[in-house]
Parts: C-alpha cells; sequence; structure tokens
C-alpha cells in the first residue's frame, strides 16, 4: 500500500488553486466581455435611435419647408396669372379706346370734309345764306330789335353777313344779283379771315351771331353722328 509524500500533496493543492484562479480570471474576462458587448450594443441601439430622430425631424421640416415652398410658389403663380390677365384687360381696353377715338377722328375728319367740299358749291352757299338771312330780317321787324337791344326809336337792327375772303366776290355777286332786296333791308356784306368755308350772320348791336362755318356746322353734325357712330361701333366689337 502506497501513501503520498507531503510533497506531492503540496504540489496538487497548489496545481488547484491555480487552476481556480485561472477559471476564474477567464470568467472575469468573459463577464467584463459580456458586459462590454452589451454596453456597446446598448449604447448603439440608442445612437441608431436618436439618429432616426434626428432624421425624422429632418424629414419632417424638409417636408414642411417643400410644402411652403410649393405653396408660395402657386400664389405666385396666381399672382402672376391674376396680374398678366388684368394688364392684357387693360391693354385690350386701352387699345380698344384708342382704335375707337382714331375711328370718330377719322369720321370727324370725313364728315368736315363733306361739310367743306359742299360749302365750296358757291350756289349752294347763297342759297342757304339767302335763306338764312331772310329768316333774320323777318324776325328783326320795327320796334323789336330796338327793345331788346334798349333802342326806343323802333328802327330795325342791321345784320352783317361775314363770308371768308375767297368767297366774298361770289357771294357779294350773288348778293347784289338775286338777293338785291337783302342788301336795302339792311344786311351788310363783309369778309372775314377767321372762316375758310361758310358764313356768319352777326346782328349788329347785339350779341346774336349765326355761324355756319364749317367747324360749327360739322361739330353740329357730330353732335347728332358721333353717338350713333360710337353705337355702331360697340356693337361691331361685341359681334366681333
Amino acid at each position: 500500500m502506497s501513501t503520498s509524500s507531503p510533497v506531492d500533496t503540496g504540489a496538487n493543492a497548489q496545481t488547484e488553486a491555480k487552476a481556480d484562479a485561472n477559471v476564474g480570471v477567464q470568467e472575469l474576462i468573459d463577464r467584463l466581455k459580456s458586459e462590454g458587448v452589451q454596453e456597446g450594443q446598448q449604447q448603439a441601439e440608442a445612437l441608431l435611435a436618436e439618429a432616426k430622430k434626428q432624421a425624422a425631424k429632418i424629414i419632417d421640416a424638409a417636408r414642411a419647408e417643400a410644402d411652403t415652398i410649393a405653396s408660395d410658389a402657386q400664389l405666385q403663380a396666381e399672382r402672376t396669372q391674376t396680374n398678366g390677365k388684368r394688364a392684357l384687360e387693360l391693354a385690350s381696353r386701352d387699345a380698344s379706346l384708342h382704335l375707337k377715338e382714331q375711328l370718330q377722328h377719322e369720321f370727324r375728319g370725313w364728315v368736315g370734309g363733306l361739310v367743306r367740299e359742299q360749302f365750296e358749291d358757291t350756289e349752294f352757299v347763297a342759297e342757304l345764306i339767302r335763306e338764312m338771312a331772310a329768316q333774320a330780317v323777318a324776325t328783326l321787324e320795327p320796334g323789336a330789335a330796338g327793345e331788346k337791344s334798349g333802342d326806343k326809336s323802333g328802327e330795325t337792327a342791321k345784320l352783317k353777313l361775314l363770308v371768308s375772303p375767297d368767297g366774298e366776290k361770289a357771294i357779294e355777286a350773288f348778293v347784289k344779283g338775286q338777293a338785291a332786296q337783302m342788301l336795302r333791308q339792311g344786311v351788310e356784306l363783309q369778309a372775314d379771315r377767321s372762316l375758310t368755308h361758310g358764313f356768319r350772320i352777326r346782328i349788329v348791336d347785339e350779341d346774336i351771331e349765326i355761324n355756319f362755318s364749317d367747324e360749327a356746322v360739322t361739330a353740329a353734325l357730330m353732335r347728332f353722328l358721333a353717338p350713333k357712330f360710337r353705337q355702331r361701333i360697340s356693337s361691331l366689337a361685341t359681334e366681333a
């Protein structure tokens, strides 16, 4: 029967103690590794969650900004469209008014041309003078003009027939020939340089004048014709 020596027993004890120590160190290392990995994972997960939150905020902010930009762009586009439409309407209205004014100006020129052409007919003017002067003389009965002017003498007021210098000779020939009666009734013929066509009949000493110049006749005709002409233009514009 063999027995262990004290030396062997002590060696075994040391070996076992060393083995236990190694096991404890390894366990500690393993535990530290495990705890370190878990903590690292937790930190990583926390960082990832925070990153996701920040990314979501950035995306939401970007979307809000994009919506704002899109809304502003839409408003600007609508404003631009409205302003453009208004500008076109104003331009169209101005062009229409300008065209109407131009057409009316040309129409007045056409009417004035017809009047001047008619007044170049000496016989027509002479006949018109005869009629108008006769009516004027008839209204100036003895005493009538005197009452208006404050003259109690009862004399008939005289008439002045104002004609253009170019037409004076022709009109004078007519007056002396066919309408000599007017001269005896107090009608005085006088040239007026302000007249180019037509004539004026003026009651002497009275603030009364019958204006048959081409400008006056044209203006009188335009007062009658212009509204009808404008109405016709408006109807044509509506039809177009």
